[in-house]
């Protein structure tokens, strides 16, 4: 078997967060996008087998996405951070960014689609989570070797046919 290496896939991505007014486009990032499952595990043993594994069983499944967002906009904060308001009013705009305490991020799970720039167009290389919630921290330096940073990092729940998780075009459907 010969190597193809039209296969081998490599540059940055953007990330689209939720649909219509509620969308987010992560297009500038500083660090990159990255991907990651995180799949535990039970070990099954049994008296008469010791410590000798009989069986292993999947305990769970977890899809994070995290985007270091290199634009500052104070609008989008609160589309993206739970807890956060935006004011305007006479002089401006402000962004009120609360405790939080208490709030289920859950309820907040919109779809997130990470596109590689080079087939920003093609679906098959897509990577969609349909329900994902958004874990935001800010990390502003205020010098001359960093960069003004919003951490996202979304994280995938499941949706009502328990899929956390689609890679390539979500619109595909099983034929009978």
């Amino acid at each position: 078997m010969g190597q193809n290496f039209s296969k081998i896939e490599v540059g940055p991505a953007i990330v689209e967060y939720g649909t219509g007014a509620d969308l987010v486009k992560f297009e500038t990032t500083i660090g990159g996008v990255v991907l990651t499952t995180e799949t535990t595990y039970r070990d099954q043993l049994t008296d008469q087998t010791g410590q000798t594994i009989v069986g292993k069983r999947i305990t769970g499944r977890n899809v994070s996405v995290t985007v270091p967002f290199g634009e500052y906009e104070l609008t989008v904060i609160p589309k993206i951070m739970a807890g956060a308001e935006v004011v305007t009013g006479a002089g401006g705009t402000k962004v009120n960014v609360k405790t939080g305490v208490g709030l289920n991020l859950i309820d907040t799970a919109k779809q997130a689609v990470i596109k590689p720039l080079a087939h920003l167009t093609d679906a098959d290389y897509w990577i969609t989570l349909p329900l994902a919630y958004s874990e935001t921290d800010l990390s502003y330096s205020y010098n001359n070797e960093n960069e003004r940073i919003t951490n996202v990092t979304l994280r995938s729940t499941p949706d009502e046919d328990s899929v956390i998780l689609i890679l390539g075009d979500e619109t595909v459907t099983a034929t009978p």
